[in-house]
């Protein structure tokens, strides 16, 4: 009886960990038919036996003997309860399933019921990783579009408050016209008045009356109109205060989207506020203008206007040269568009580029302002700083030229970075070494002489901390540096980050990892692929909030190898990029699977099941697969061969490479190991369309080194595995390593060649032979 698929993840705690995947989203069926594809746990049984499944400590029989021992004999008794229960129901197609599962689990484990407990663990562990991926993605969704909804909301909030104040200027406007007509008004009567004194006619009380109505009305107006001033300019603070919130955070995102996160960075939006926040304020410096010019014609005792104006006067200047600070921008942060399209890390003597932006888009603006370069304006006190000049048009022009950005830019596209000489002898780098040019950290800055109407400001922005490197063998490196500051810290003027650089909890850390790979292909890294990964900086059973050290990251090698993790990583992502793309991006690459895990999905598939896995004991990235076979006795036996480099893969495409594998067994007859690619997808559906296409020429180049690196399989087993590399293959030397448990090896003779050549195992544990 199958599972009743259920449309919702449940949010009751009180039910089992079965029912619960049984009521996930259809999104997750094939995750779990995939995962019950085998016949080493039917998914009835699983069903059925549920309850006392789960209530077993399968992790302890899994590391003892006897333990596991009783609970194959528990379990051959449950199994026993529902043949009878089913017999007594008279359901002969469950009672069927039931005997025939018991009989295989008898055949194959009950000499090796450990091996039982490690298969229903994994299982178990399986499951719980769909349901927490499930969890994820249902609160993900949940939390994405309350952040939508909130983006939504704030941007009809800002919209509104910008628009808002321009109406205000505009309704205050016509009160200072108004004002203005009043107090001219007041002007003629009372030059009227002043005219009759002088001239000695007679002044009835009643003028004198109307005259002080008058000033007392003018009066009343000013000090209204200056409360409805200094009300406005304090809504004009709050919005000021958000335009600098929302720049904030823009500068954030770009800070993620320089290291690969698919955020927005479009500034439009930012630019559409800003001005329209600008263009306010312009009216307003010209309405209070009016307002302080008005006592120079009439003033009285206590005239409001005569120290009110002044004041407002001086919020408006400090609120306008605040605005106009923060609109100078870096929207492109620079870049080398050679060798590497990773910004931030320069490289001496190679072209790059960079451009800013001035979120004021003002008609009047367009080519009438300058931006100047430079850089390290302030360089921190280390010794051995290095120092630069740059190079190229120093100068350019604020213009609004560029149809698809369609804002004032100064686009800097021919720049180049030149090292300061110390001496008259040597550089000012020598004898730093890679480590320190890597976390050296720099920042390119850009002024403006800002002259609008009649004010007059300094304009400065500033890049992000770069690294500058005069080595291409420093750039993966570097890149390491940016990822971490930039994924880190928002303190952007801090050059010396990597004194003491701070702790990355693994969360953050995993989306960063994943962004590498979203931006060079198509596809990043699931959880599983990033579970891997956590064991292999946070050690064994790694936590959401396991913190991880920048050392740890990108300094100290791996245990065992002579390289870092980041190197390491680094190097799959080029060997991806470069060779791999087209197969990755369809997701036939698992990647990244541990020695222990791949085992264990492999030992339950059919044989000829293969998957395809990152060696984890090459420097510069590598790719092997890994198949089952099944011995005569129905033992799983998982191989893999020695794992392909970039040298390997531009000889020959890996689908090639899968297409035409075979070993030579018993006779020397042919056999195709690789037949399904993991979990139980047939290999010429996965790979088929990315055949070649038949070509005399290049089948016999694709034969001749397939014959080269065909394996040769025969019965002989030899207790001690060891084999030295030569020639072309010496890059490839590992130390010695020493399986957990005996392993079925047979003897590897090269085509063509009688000398007997012996299986090599490298460092993963992998079997390899040429």
């Amino acid at each position: 009886m199958p599972p009743v698929w259920r449309a919702a993840l449940p949010a009751c705690a009180t039910m089992s960990q079965w029912q619960v995947l049984c009521h996930l989203d259809r999104a997750y069926h094939e995750q779990v038919l995939h995962l019950y594809s085998s016949e080493v746990l039917p998914m009835e049984v699983r069903q059925y036996l549920a309850a006392w499944i789960e209530s077993q400590d399968w992790n302890h029989a899994q590391r003892e003997a006897s333990v596991a021992r009783v609970q194959l004999q528990n379990l051959l008794e449950h199994l026993d309860y529902q043949y009878n229960r089913f017999t007594q129901e008279h359901n002969i197609v469950e009672r069927r399933s039931i005997l025939k599962f018991k009989q295989e689990i008898q055949a194959r484990y009950q000499e090796r019921p450990v091996e039982l407990a490690q298969i229903i663990f994994c299982v178990l562990e399986e499951e719980r990783k769909i349901i927490s991926a499930a969890k994820d993605a249902e609160q993900s969704l949940t939390e994405h579009t309350s952040n939508i909804t909130m983006v939504n909301q704030r941007q009809q909030e800002l919209d509104h408050r910008v628009m808002e104040m321009k109406q205000k200027v505009q309704v205050i406007g016509q009160e200072v016209k108004s004002l203005e007509e009043q107090q001219e008004m007041f002007d003629f009567r009372f030059k009227t008045f002043q005219a009759q004194v002088t001239s000695n006619q007679p002044i009835g009380q009643k003028m004198k009356i109307i005259l002080q109505d008058m000033l007392n009305n003018l009066d009343r107006s000013r000090k209204e109109i200056l409360a409805r001033l200094q009300e406005l300019l304090g809504r004009c603070e709050t919005l000021v205060h958000f335009l600098e919130e929302e720049l904030v955070e823009w500068m954030r995102r770009q800070q993620e989207a320089c290291i690969g996160a698919p955020v927005d960075v479009s500034l439009s939006l930012l630019e559409n506020w800003f001005t329209g926040t600008v263009e306010a304020f312009f009216q307003l410096r010209h309405l209070l203008k009016d307002l302080a010019d008005l006592p120079e014609k009439v003033s009285y005792e206590n005239d409001p206007l005569r120290t009110g104006a002044v004041i407002l006067q001086q919020r408006v200047h400090e609120l306008l040269t605040c605005l106009l600070k923060r609109a100078f921008v870096v929207e492109d942060q620079p870049c080398m568009t050679f060798p590497c399209k990773r910004p931030l890390v320069l490289r001496t003597s190679v072209r790059f580029s960079v451009s800013t932006r001035l979120l004021v888009k003002l008609q009047e603006l367009n080519h009438s302002l300058k931006v100047t370069v430079s850089i390290d304006k302030n360089p921190p006190s280390t010794k051995g700083y290095r120092k630069f000049n740059v190079l190229g048009t120093l100068d350019k022009v604020l213009a609004m030229d560029d149809v698809q950005k369609k804002g004032l830019v100064a686009d800097f596209k021919f720049l180049t970075l030149k090292e300061q000489r110390a001496g008259a002898g040597g550089k000012g780098s020598k004898g730093i070494n890679d480590g320190l040019v890597t976390e050296e950290l720099h920042q390119i800055h850009f002024s403006m002489q800002f002259k609008y109407q009649d004010l007059e400001l300094n304009l400065e922005t500033s890049t992000l901390p770069l690294v500058i490197i005069s080595n291409v063998s420093q750039q993966s490196s570097s890149w390491a540096s940016v990822i971490w500051f930039n994924l880190l810290s928002t303190e952007t003027k801090n050059l010396t980050f990597f004194s003491n650089p701070p702790v990355a909890v693994w969360t953050r850390l995993a989306d960063a990892l994943s962004w590498q790979f979203s931006t060079t292909t198509k596809r990043g890294l699931n959880s599983d692929q990033l579970s891997m990964l956590a064991e292999k900086l946070c050690g064994p059973h790694p936590k959401p909030d396991s913190q991880v050290k920048w050392t740890r990251f990108a300094k100290e090698n791996v245990s065992g190898f002579n390289f870092s993790f980041w190197t390491w990583f680094d190097g799959v992502l080029e060997l991806v990029k470069t060779h791999l793309e087209d197969i990755w991006n369809d997701g036939w690459i698992m990647g990244f699977v541990s020695r222990k895990k791949e085992k264990l999905l492999l030992k339950t598939k059919m044989a000829g099941t293969f998957l395809l896995r990152f060696s984890e004991s090459c420097k510069d990235g590598a790719i092997t697969f890994s198949w089952v076979e099944f011995q005569t006795n129905g033992d799983p036996t998982v191989r893999s061969v020695v794992p392909y480099t970039k040298r390997d893969l531009s000889s020959i495409p890996l689908p090639e490479i899968v297409r035409s594998f075979q070993t030579l067994v018993e006779e020397n007859i042919p056999e195709t190991s690789l037949l399904y690619l993991y979990p139980d997808i047939p290999k010429e559906k996965a790979f088929g369309k990315y055949y070649a296409e038949y070509n005399e020429e290049c089948m016999e180049e694709y034969r001749r080194y397939m014959k080269r690196r065909l394996i040769v399989v025969s019965e002989r087993q030899p207790d001690i595995i060891e084999s030295p590399l030569t020639g072309d293959d010496e890059e490839q030397k590992t130390p010695p390593f020493e399986a957990e448990e005996p392993l079925d090896f047979s003897v590897l003779t090269l085509m063509g060649s009688d000398d007997p050549m012996m299986p090599i195992i490298d460092s993963d544990g992998e079997e390899e032979g040429y």
